[in-house]
């Protein structure tokens, strides 16, 4: 049995329970409010809303994952496919292939859920005016029904080619349904407000700003002790607060070391710190050679900033501490280390503050 789940959307015993942002959320949603959910990447976003809309009587939910589209068609299955899955009646699929004709859709049952699914040809021409036409589909299928629509990776539609376009597409055919919630979610924060906060943008200020930060310390503790008791391991509350100390607060990155603790140890066992050590060399072990492929190309000088990054913190990289730490003199030098160091996937600057993207790739970094 895996008592801890990570990398994936969670729900019933495998979520932590948020009630104040669950209870926030219904409120939100029952009144149609549409919303862009904002939060540290693994922080839990999707999981709380999928297991906040499950559970609210008499609602349904259309869900959307947008991540990695590269183009209008792809936007276009995404949409049909959420749709099918929505709503699998034979008179509704009949629909939405009426409507998708000349992007030659298929159906197909999948394999692991036994849904049907519908994919559009890739090849097909198609243009903005398609994604208006699933649109339109949507809204005539939600109309006078309690639907929650949720369009998870919202800003990677700016990556294809008539993104501003498409969005501006979207935006005409959600303002006429006032009635439907639609949650926008993203992991590119910066990317997100471009599109709900830029004058700009055809979703400026159409959608409110709902925020969802760290799990409190106390209910984390109650929830990993919980998960922990399924296999009968103690778990203290010292050793818990060392895993924070570790990885942060993000849900995503304490769940997987929590899931490498219970890996190593053994039924009847109370947790220690040795157990801890272990797990993270089962990370290391596991993880270890993409650590390496990460580094490969990057200079001397952005190692020695990187490392300095996992002793120092990335809060004040001007300071002469950090300075030190990195062996350079030249403030210049750091600023563009810290760039470059960005470009390639590595760190992200979150309010003023330089993070690494993953703490693992962090404490190995520091260990070196």
């Amino acid at each position: 049995m895996n008592a801890f789940k990570y990398g994936c959307s969670v729900d019933g015993e495998n979520f932590c329970p948020r009630p104040q942002l669950s209870k926030s959320l219904r409120t939100y949603v029952t009144s149609g409010q549409n919303l862009v959910i904002q939060g540290e990447r693994r922080i839990g976003k999707t999981s709380l809303v999928k297991e906040t809309v499950s559970s609210m009587r008499g609602w349904s939910m259309v869900y959307a994952d947008f991540m990695g589209v590269r183009s209008v068609s792809d936007v276009c299955n995404r949409l049909a496919d959420a749709l099918a899955r929505f709503d699998s009646s034979d008179t509704f699929l009949r629909k939405i292939f009426a409507a998708l004709l000349h992007l030659r859709p298929v159906a197909t049952v999948d394999a692991m859920t036994g849904m049907p699914t519908i994919t559009v040809d890739t090849r097909a021409s198609a243009d903005p005016a398609s994604v208006n036409t699933v649109m339109n589909a949507l809204e005539t299928h939600v109309k006078n029904r309690k639907v929650c629509v949720v369009f998870d990776e919202f800003q990677d539609i700016l990556e294809i080619g008539d993104g501003e376009q498409v969005l501006a597409l979207m935006r005409s055919r959600i303002q006429f349904m006032p009635r439907t919630a639609f949650v926008f979610l993203g992991s590119a924060r910066n990317r997100m407000l471009d599109i709900f906060m830029s004058p700009k943008s055809p979703f400026y200020k159409s959608a409110a700003l709902f925020d969802v930060g760290m799990i409190p310390d106390d209910d984390f503790y109650a929830f990993a002790v919980a998960r922990f008791a399924t296999g009968r391991r103690k778990l203290p509350r010292e050793l818990f607060d060392r895993v924070l100390s570790l990885v942060g607060r993000t849900s995503g990155d304490v769940q997987e070391l929590c899931d490498a603790i219970w890996q190593v140890s053994e039924r009847g066992d109370a947790l220690t710190e040795e157990h801890l050590e272990q797990g993270l060399r089962q990370i290391f072990h596991r993880e270890g050679a993409a650590y390496v492929t990460f580094i490969k190309p990057i200079t001397d000088i952005q190692f020695r900033v990187l490392h300095a990054l996992s002793l120092e913190g990335g809060k004040h990289p001007s300071a002469n501490a950090f300075l030190e730490a990195a062996g350079v003199s030249n403030v210049t030098s750091v600023k563009r280390a810290l760039v470059a160091l960005e470009k390639a996937g590595l760190i992200y600057l979150s309010s003023g503050e330089w993070k690494f993207i993953s703490p693992f790739f962090r404490e190995w970094i520091r260990r070196r």
